[in-house]
């Protein structure tokens, strides 16, 4: 699994997770967070306990390589931005959650829409994040949580504990359900909605 984005919201999903057997997380950072990441770990405060997990770390997502799931957790203008690195994260099974701010890219894909307005052109006027993310990989995600950094990869979760996610065209499917499982497993009141 990889973060992509260790801030609030990627930190505190991240070192929860991490704390789950069999899941190796990696985490996409770069200049000070990478320092801190690869010095002390990724690290959460929530309530009276503290997490802290070792992570592997890169700016380059090629030596991370390919992910079962790659969770984007930046602000909604740093998309562009990933949307130019992440490919080496993504394999033809890999799942994308989005937790992130704002009305996705892929908001409008699959919907009766008039004529023409099939892109969110303000989001992605040149189809950038479209054709490095497919819209096809990708589970939205609801994040009702308040998380702020206390430094470089180092987040504090404040209250809530909610995500919802769901498949972007609606219905279910396997791959929401084990990613509902999984984040209900490290601890997250997750719902999968329909």
């Amino acid at each position: 699994i990889c973060i992509f984005g260790a801030g609030a919201i990627g930190g505190w999903i991240g070192a929860r997770v991490a704390q789950q057997p069999n899941v190796q997380l990696s985490v996409v950072a770069r200049g000070d967070t990478l320092r801190a990441l690869q010095q002390h770990g990724l690290r959460l405060h929530s309530g009276e306990q503290v997490l802290q997990t070792a992570v592997q770390t890169s700016a380059n997502p090629s030596d991370l390589g390919v992910q079962d799931l790659v969770v984007i957790a930046v602000k909604a203008p740093a998309l562009q931005e990933v949307a130019k690195h992440i490919a080496p994260l993504i394999g033809p099974h890999t799942v994308v959650l989005t937790a992130m701010n704002g009305v996705p890219w892929w908001f409008l894909q699959g919907q009766k829409a008039e004529a023409g307005a099939t892109r969110l052109h303000t989001i992605d006027p040149d189809g950038v994040i479209e054709r490095a993310i497919p819209a096809t990989q990708v589970l939205g995600c609801v994040v009702h949580a308040s998380c702020a950094l206390l430094g470089r990869g180092h987040a504090k979760h404040h209250f809530g504990n909610g995500l919802i996610v769901g498949e972007p065209l609606g219905g279910r499917s396997d791959r929401a359900e084990r990613t509902v499982a999984l984040l209900c497993a490290a601890g997250f009141d997750a719902t999968l909605s329909a």
